[in-house]
């Protein structure tokens, strides 16, 4: 475990731990889990577009972004334990998915031209 405020003070502190992570495993908070909002971490997309692969609890978010390699939503325990299989079985593969992900649904031209849209600009 490391002190979030030594890695939050710079962001490149914090970059940098994300790139010499192998992967993100990370829980919901039960009322996103609960009400099956679609509610994803940004975390997860910084993981995500370090091109390391996530496992996070299901939120309904595979609905918006699909459940494929690279990204692994989970409901039971027994998923988790599926998705480290997956991801240390083509490492490789997983970590260009993420990456992919992450530019097809949070990258930046697509956000801001869907920012934009929805404000009618």
């Amino acid at each position: 475990f490391r002190s979030p405020h030594d890695l939050s003070v710079k962001y490149w502190d914090y970059r940098d731990y994300i790139r010499r992570s192998k992967a993100e495993f990370t829980v919901a908070k039960d009322q996103y889990v609960r009400l099956n909002t679609g509610w994803f971490s940004d975390r997860s997309a910084c993981y995500l577009a370090a091109g390391r692969p996530v496992i996070t609890q299901e939120t309904g978010f595979t609905k918006l972004y699909g459940d494929r390699g690279g990204l692994f939503g989970f409901r039971k325990l027994p998923e988790v334990s599926e998705a480290v299989r997956e991801i240390n079985a083509d490492y490789r593969h997983h970590s260009r998915v993420a990456h992919a992900i992450a530019k097809e649904i949070f990258g930046a031209e697509k956000v801001i031209a869907s920012l934009l849209d929805r404000a009618g600009l």
